[in-house]
C-alpha cells in the first residue's frame, strides 16, 4: 500500500492528498487510509470510468475501484497524482483540497480519460 502523499498545485497549494491501497487475499480493497467528511466514488467497468465526469466539493475523497480483469491507473493530465497500477479490485482514495477541474486518464490505456471538478 502506497502511503498518504501530498502532491503540489502549480500554485504551491496543496491541490490533492493520494493514497492508494492493495487488495486482500480474498479480493476486498484494504483501508486507503484517507477520511474526508464528503466521499465520491468512481468504478472502473468496461475501460471506462464511472460515472467519466464528477463534481464534488473541496475535501472530498475520491475512490476508484478497478473492476475489470486488467490493470489500470488513475493519472492527472497535468502529473498532480498517480495512482499506479491497479489490478482487479485495486483502490486508490484521493482528497481534493482545492477547487478546479482536474483531467485524468489511464496511461495503459488512452481512450479511457474523465474529470472530476472541485467546487
Amino acid at each position: 500500500m502506497k502511503s498518504p502523499t501530498s502532491i503540489a498545485a502549480a500554485s504551491t497549494t496543496p491541490a490533492t492528498s493520494l493514497a492508494c491501497a492493495a487488495t486482500t487475499d480474498a479480493g476486498a480493497p484494504t483501508d486507503a487510509g484517507a477520511s474526508a467528511a464528503t466521499t465520491g466514488t468512481v468504478m472502473i467497468r468496461q475501460f471506462t470510468y464511472r460515472p467519466d465526469a464528477l463534481m464534488v466539493p473541496v475535501g472530498t475523497t475520491v475512490s476508484w475501484t478497478n473492476l475489470d480483469l486488467v490493470a489500470h491507473t488513475v493519472t492527472s493530465d497535468t502529473g498532480l497524482f498517480d495512482s499506479g497500477l491497479l489490478q482487479n479490485r485495486g483502490t486508490c482514495a484521493i482528497t481534493f483540497t482545492t477547487p478546479g477541474t482536474f483531467a485524468y486518464h489511464c496511461t495503459i490505456h488512452p481512450a479511457m480519460v474523465a474529470t472530476i471538478e472541485v467546487t
